[in-house]
Parts: structure tokens; sequence; C-alpha cells
């Protein structure tokens, strides 16, 4: 009676639901994963457009690699080969989140082949990637007297030649902070560059010259220009003139020489007044329509991108009243 007993009670245990359950949840954590294990030996993708600059005594490695691809790799390996008589040795090891790496070992003169591979979590070696060979030659001298010529919506750079090289032009809104990438698409061969005139903030910019090789070949900077708009002052209005008709006062003025300026203040001072403003314009002409007897004199000034510059005065003007 007592093993017919507890058999019963094993047979309740056994058969039911939370037992089955409990068997099914540890036969489908303890079975094969398949296709995941084999996945995991597959070789990662290859690292593409292994590129090298050079600029004084670094050389800056850059590559491609996808960002949804980074969590299939471990990282990257760098190789270096200093001669054909020697083969790549290892360089480094870098995270799979890394696109740089600033090389400063090697010599001035010499010739040096890198390429890149990935790694896999489970040790398997990608291919390898393009391989870019470096000649270090000595680097240009950097451009001189570097001055800027602004306008109504571009900026024009200049400076003094080095010989026979091409340029670079870096810009920033950062005083001192400068990244690798030029502002313009290709190397230069002339002294000046064209570039959009920012009248909303300071901004700065430095040269470099290069060697017109396969790999940039970059010298030190220029000496830092600021263009700072809200230094800008303009000159004062030229040949202001008055003509009175029998219901208003036209002035009008010659275009000013700054191609930046924004436009243009207009002030008003009759008999025992201050000088107030009475109005704006974006064109050298205004007309004033308030209709009074009363001697008057006016002020016109240019404004800037923030600033307004020194006034020009046309006193005395009568209002020819009509009849």
């Amino acid at each position: 009676m007592k093993q017919s007993a507890t058999m019963k009670i094993t047979r309740a245990i056994f058969f039911s639901p939370v037992f089955l359950l409990l068997l099914l949840f540890i036969s489908v954590s303890c079975g094969k994963k398949g296709d995941p294990t084999l996945k995991a030996f597959e070789q990662p993708q290859t690292p593409s457009n292994l590129r090298a600059i050079h600029r004084e005594d670094k050389l800056y490695l850059l590559w491609d690699f996808p960002k949804a691809a980074e969590r299939t790799i471990a990282g990257f390996i760098l190789l270096k080969s200093s001669g054909q008589d020697r083969g790549f040795e290892k360089l480094l090891h870098l995270p799979p989140d890394k696109r740089l790496h600033i090389d400063t070992g090697f010599s001035p003169g010499a010739e040096y082949d890198y390429k890149i591979i990935s790694q896999s979590h489970t040790a398997v070696y990608g291919s390898d990637s393009n391989i870019i060979s470096v000649t270090f030659l000595e680097t240009p001298s950097p451009p001189a007297s570097v001055t800027f010529r602004a306008e109504q919506n571009a900026l024009f750079l200049s400076w003094q030649s080095t010989g026979p090289v091409r340029y670079n032009v870096y810009r920033s809104y950062e005083k001192g902070n400068y990244g690798i990438t030029p502002v313009n698409r290709s190397p230069l061969s002339e002294n000046t560059f064209r570039d959009i005139f920012t009248t909303s903030k300071p901004v700065y910019y430095t040269i470099r010259s290069l060697r017109d090789t396969p790999v940039r070949n970059e010298g030190a900077p220029s000496p830092e220009l600021t263009v700072n708009p809200f230094d800008f002052i303009p000159s004062a209005p030229k040949r202001l003139q008055s003509l009175a008709t029998p219901d208003r006062i036209f002035l009008y003025w010659d275009e000013p020489a700054e191609t930046w300026v924004t436009g243009f203040r207009v002030y008003r001072k009759s008999e025992g007044t201050d000088y107030i403003l009475i109005g704006e314009t974006q064109i050298p002409t205004f007309v004033d329509k308030e209709n009074t007897s009363v001697k008057r004199d006016y002020r016109v000034t240019a404004v800037g991108p923030s600033r307004e510059g020194p006034a020009t005065e046309l006193p005395g003007i009568v209002f020819a009243p009509g009849r």
C-alpha cells in the first residue's frame, strides 16, 4: 500500500503541468544553438579605404568600416612593413569603434606599407584591407601673410606662395581647434580661396602647404587668421544729398565700398530737439514724408553685420510746401 501511494504521488508530480513546463524549458535551454555557433566562426567583414595623411611628425591612418558591424568583431589589427625584405608585423590592436590611428614611429625619407584587418570574437581574421605605401618626404614651409577680403556673401582668402606646392584651407568656429579635413574639396594650386561669408559668428582659418603626392604630405599650419564680423565697421556714407518736393523730402547717397553692409539708418533733428531715428533702408535712398516747414538736419549711417558706422550729416534742409 505504501508503494502504491508513493507511485501515485510521483505520477501526480511528473505529469503535472508545472513539471512538464519545467522539463520543456530545460530541454530548450540545453539544446544545440545551430546557426549562431556556425556564424561565430565566419570571417568578419573587411575594413576598406585605408588612407594616410602625413602632417609634420605624425601619420594619420584612417579607414572605413560599417557602424552596424562593430558588434561582430573584437577589434582591428593594424600591420606595418618597413621594407620589401620584411613582412608585415602587428603594430597594435584597436577597438571596434576606432577609425583613426596616429603613428609616430617612422624615419624621414623612409617608406612604409600599412594594412589593417578585423578580428572576430572567436579569433577569426578577416581579409586584408588595401595596402597603402607612405614615403615620408620633407614637409613644405607654411604659408605666410594670410589676409582676407569680405564681400556681401563671400570671403576671399589670399596668402603668400611658398613655391611649387599645393594648399589646403582649414576652417574652425573654435579658436585653435582644427580637424584633418580641409574646406576645399581638392588641393589648391593657387594661393587664393573663396569661402562663404558667415556674419553671425567669428570664424578662424589656417592654411597648410602640401606636396603633390598620392599621400597627403602637409607642412605646419600658417598663422591663424581671425574673421570676426562683429569687428566690421562700415565707413560713413558719401555724397549725402536731398531733394525737397511739395509733400516729401528725398535723401540719397552713394553706394558704400563695403559690400557686406546690411543697411542704413536715417536720423532727423528739428529745432530744439536731438537726433531721432526715423527709419531704416537697405538701399541708399530714403523718403521723409513728415509734412512740416520747420528746418531740419539729417544724419545717415551704414550698418555692418553687427555694428553701426560713423554718420554723414546734412544740415539746414527746408521743406517746400505746395502752393
